[in-house]
């Protein structure tokens, strides 16, 4: 069970179960049907930290400057009287950096909890613990806190723990559901989880209600400027946002406009992944909708025009301007799938890693076959009286399929034809001056983002 199939590494988890889903439920419903424990939110105003005065580049504060502006006395005494209040006995603090977890785990301990470090750097420092060490004397309740980065994010359970304490900004919702997570698995005697998040003014804060809700933002983009007391929370959860948050989540809301979040989001990205993301990246990595990138008031003729409003085109790419190589990206991009059926049409046109201009017919009913019979989350597509016993088809039947409905349409588009003589499925003659590596990797991105966006879509 994992509450992020979809990850950014871009590994499918599903491959791990033969691309079978065998269950999957949301944070609300798995809290609604009482298999995680319900959360008792604290959204408490942090004045102590300016993040306008920190440097923000690549959709993330500058790790030092963070570093430095979150690791103060005065910080450290809102947390600590927050915590003294509020608390349970077994607790997790997610903090910026591994010297941000120091301080607070030095502070903790002079002030009378015994609080160790976990982290996977070099300068272990006085109160550091091996992980498996810290998690078993916290489940024993021979330390009362545990401080750490990203350790904690996946993979590890600590059903008794009954406190999160989120001391550094909330810059990716994955990240935030992960270390949310931690704390909601059931135990005997465990009522609930205690949450207590210092949020100032850090980019995407007004966020926050949504998340709780158990909402993904990259499906309900809409919902995120609800104000925060008209979230439908789980059952059982109570949310409280000091009244200056509210304040602060309706200034942030009108400061927020749209092409500054989707740089945002890509830059971010970007320095993630130490590439340039594709359009498969934002859509499984990002808490936009990927349309905003493929089709806004802002960049009406697909990503192309997006990654040139923001500079990040070669000089390769910019040639495809106004050709009719960005027409046949943006018909690939938009192209109506009310079935799968173009897909591995279109794969077909792939070989050996490259796009080439033609394929023939008996490729095509192979590429069509294959899909199929290697991708069981996509059978739903051949329910019905009509493909009856497809599993039995063999290459001729699947031919005839893909020539009646998905060759037969495209090739009614500009950029594809269909040699009925020949028996060949080719791409228009105009574009072969652009065929390179560039446009097969644009192709191939293209591809597999129409497939999982429908999957998710259609089939889930």
């Amino acid at each position: 069970m994992t509450a992020t199939p979809y990850r950014m590494d871009n590994k499918d988890i599903f491959e791990l179960c033969s691309n079978n889903k065998i269950y999957e439920i949301d944070l609300r419903t798995a809290i609604n049907r009482d298999l995680l424990v319900p959360f008792e939110y604290f959204g408490i105003y942090d004045q102590e930290v300016d993040y306008e005065g920190i440097s923000y580049q690549n959709g993330k504060y500058n790790g030092k400057e963070l570093e430095k502006a979150l690791s103060t006395h005065k910080r450290a005494d809102l947390i600590h009287n927050n915590y003294r209040k509020r608390s349970g006995k077994r607790t997790l603090g997610f903090c910026s950096s591994i010297e941000h977890a120091k301080y607070m785990t030095e502070y903790f301990n002079q002030h009378g909890v015994k609080a160790v470090t976990v982290h996977s750097g070099a300068d272990q420092g006085p109160y550091f613990m091996e992980r498996k060490e810290a998690v078993k004397k916290l489940r024993q309740a021979e330390i009362e806190m545990i401080f750490a980065v990203d350790i904690f994010n996946e993979g590890v359970d600590i059903p008794e723990l009954d406190t999160v304490l989120f001391l550094r900004p909330t810059e990716s919702y994955v990240v935030f559901l992960q270390q949310l997570g931690r704390g909601l698995r059931k135990v005997e005697r465990k009522e609930k989880l205690k949450v207590l998040d210092f949020i100032g003014n850090y980019k995407r804060a007004h966020y926050l209600p949504l998340l709780l809700a158990g909402e993904n933002p990259m499906e309900a983009d809409n919902k995120r400027y609800q104000q925060a007391e008209e979230f439908e929370y789980p059952e059982g959860c109570r949310v409280n946002f000091d009244f200056q948050l509210l304040d602060l989540f309706a200034e942030m809301k009108k400061n927020d406009p749209l092409e500054e979040r989707m740089k945002n989001e890509y830059f971010r990205l970007k320095s993630e992944l130490n590439r340039r993301p594709m359009r498969l990246d934002l859509y499984q990595g990002t808490d936009l909708e990927i349309k905003k990138f493929l089709n806004s008031r802002y960049y009406d003729k697909g990503y192309l025009r997006f990654l040139a409003e923001i500079d990040e085109l070669t000089a390769a790419e910019k040639s495809w301007f106004d050709t009719i190589a960005e027409e046949f990206l943006v018909e690939i991009e938009s192209t109506r799938m009310n079935k799968l059926y173009k897909i591995p049409v279109l794969k077909a046109l792939i070989k050996d890693g490259k796009l080439r201009m033609k394929a023939p017919i008996e490729e095509v009913g192979q590429s069509f076959l294959n899909f199929y019979h290697d991708n069981p989350r996509m059978q739903k597509d051949l329910d019905g009286k009509k493909h009856q016993g497809w599993q039995q088809w063999d290459q001729q039947r699947f031919i005839k399929e893909a020539e009646k409905n998905p060759v037969k349409y495209l090739s009614k588009r500009k950029f594809f034809n269909y040699d009925e003589v020949n028996k060949e499925f080719y791409l228009n003659q105009k574009l072969e001056e652009f065929i390179n590596q560039d446009l097969t990797e644009y192709f191939k991105d293209i591809v597999e983002l129409r497939k999982l966006k429908y999957y998710n879509r259609r089939l889930k």
